[in-house]
């Protein structure tokens, strides 16, 4: 009934407004599209990198700064909070203003929070580095919010599934670099032996973020261009059909989205949460910081195959993206429900297979799910249902992260083992919620199907 109503409503706004013929506009590609691509992609790999800096050696922050390890998670957890918190912000601007502006503004916070967190170097306390990322917290949502508005006003019809699915492996993928970088300078260091060099190793990793992010995001600031005048193709004009609180009014009307906003809320908030809790499920089984961001960059490498796999296979056959999603959640269930088992045996290649198999099926269903929610939030604009599935992410992240972290804090196997227990059932909560997901399509169909019914038994 409320699908009906909110369908009514969009028709009567459809009305009152004058007709945008999309077909008399003179579509163009631009060749610096790919510059404009390049500086998403990599101001998203910066924001990525500040929220795992301190996820594959919180174990060791811990005792370093001798404070518990959920307060060590505060520094990635708050971070993924604020996205939700700034979300509507930066949503409000965009449908005000142009991509470039959230763009310019998040890679501004982000500087900002990388050199707050560089003065933990001077204070020797741990709170500079949660402060700094909350701070970047706050850019995070100008963004990656703006990942399909780039893909649809840069690049041609055709090809945006392909550009979301590259830009959705970045965003997910991307956090690999800030886990490398870690555990690279914390090679070989031991609490017990060498006490008083952990600060000295943390400030010096702050300091080389630093300067790694300033060399990326401010040319970024500098040369990131509004939006193109003359589009590749037809874009969405609910900018001038749709105020910001009718759009809003919608998107909580819309049952399918409602439920998509569940479902990638808890399949791509418990990824990030267990990006979080890493160490503490590994440590109990002796597996090492190096070998904890070898096995969590897994997922990333396999991540990127299947990337490049499915978008070749969709642009070739055009297929289904919704039974892709509900096949790829039977290895993805599989893989979680396996994992307790394989860090029982403590063998590195079992693991490690696990989340190989994890991050292949998983990874391609984030921009399969994004493209799904734009599809049935149309012709509402696409920052919005992106924005608000991305803060459905960040909350879980959050909440989930926290609870875990508080649940696997002694680092023992029965606490790893209720920790991959709550994981399972998150993304199989996740897969029910998906499977009831109806697309406009299958609506159309359904309900033509009950009005046959109905004929065939008045007749």
């Amino acid at each position: 009934m409320d699908q009906k109503s909110n369908e009514m409503e969009m028709a009567m706004v459809h009305l009152a407004k004058p007709e945008i013929n999309d077909q008399t506009e003179e579509y163009k590609v631009y060749k610096r599209r790919y510059i404009m691509a390049s500086f998403f992609a990599f101001s998203t790999i910066c924001s990525s990198m500040m929220f795992s800096t301190c996820n594959p050696i919180a174990s060791v922050l811990s005792a370093i700064y001798e404070i518990p390890t959920f307060i060590i998670s505060l520094a990635a957890n708050g971070f993924l909070l604020m996205h939700p918190l700034l979300t509507f912000v930066q949503t409000f601007i965009v449908n005000q203003t142009d991509i470039s502006v959230s763009l310019k503004i998040g890679c501004a916070l982000t500087l900002l929070g990388a050199l707050i967190r560089t003065a933990t170097v001077i204070t020797e306390r741990f709170y500079t580095v949660i402060l700094g990322s909350l701070v970047a917290g706050m850019g995070r949502p100008f963004i990656i919010n703006i990942q399909a508005n780039v893909a649809k006003e840069w690049f041609k019809p055709e090809d945006k599934t392909t550009v979301m699915i590259a830009f959705s492996f970045i965003i997910t993928c991307s956090s690999v670099f800030g886990v490398i970088i870690p555990g690279q300078i914390f090679k070989g260091y031991k609490y017990e032996t060498d006490p008083d060099d952990g600060k000295l190793l943390t400030g010096q990793l702050m300091v080389i973020e630093l300067e790694i992010f300033s060399a990326i995001l401010i040319p970024a600031i500098l040369f990131f261009r509004p939006s193109p005048p003359t589009p590749p193709g037809p874009i969405n004009k609910s900018r001038d059909e749709f105020t910001y609180l009718q759009s809003l009014k919608m998107t909580a009307k819309n049952k399918n989205f409602i439920l998509l906003f569940v479902c990638y809320s808890l399949l791509m908030g418990g990824f990030h949460a267990l990006a979080v809790v890493i160490s503490y499920l590994f440590n109990p089984f002796g597996f090492t910081p190096s070998q904890t961001s070898f096995i969590q960059s897994s997922p990333i490498v396999c991540g990127f195959v299947s990337s490049v796999m499915y978008s070749i296979l969709i642009r070739k056959y055009h297929l289904n993206h919704k039974k892709i999603v509900l096949f790829n959640l039977i290895p993805v269930l599989a893989s979680l429900g396996l994992s307790y088992f394989a860090l029982m045996t403590e063998s590195l290649p079992l693991v490690l297979l696990c989340y190989s198999v994890l991050g292949f099926f998983v990874i391609p269903c984030i921009p399969l799910q994004l493209e799904l929610a734009c599809k049935v939030l149309h012709p509402i604009n696409q920052t919005i249902a992106v924005g608000f599935l991305l803060a459905g992410v960040h909350i879980w992240s959050f909440v989930f992260g926290e609870i875990l972290s508080l649940i696997t804090h002694d680092q023992n196997k029965t606490q790893a083992f209720y920790g991959c227990l709550l994981l399972f059932l998150s993304f199989l909560a996740a897969a029910i919620c998906f499977s009831r997901v109806k697309l406009p399509k299958e609506e159309e169909e359904e309900e033509n199907t009950q009005v046959n019914q109905s004929t065939q038994e008045g007749i």
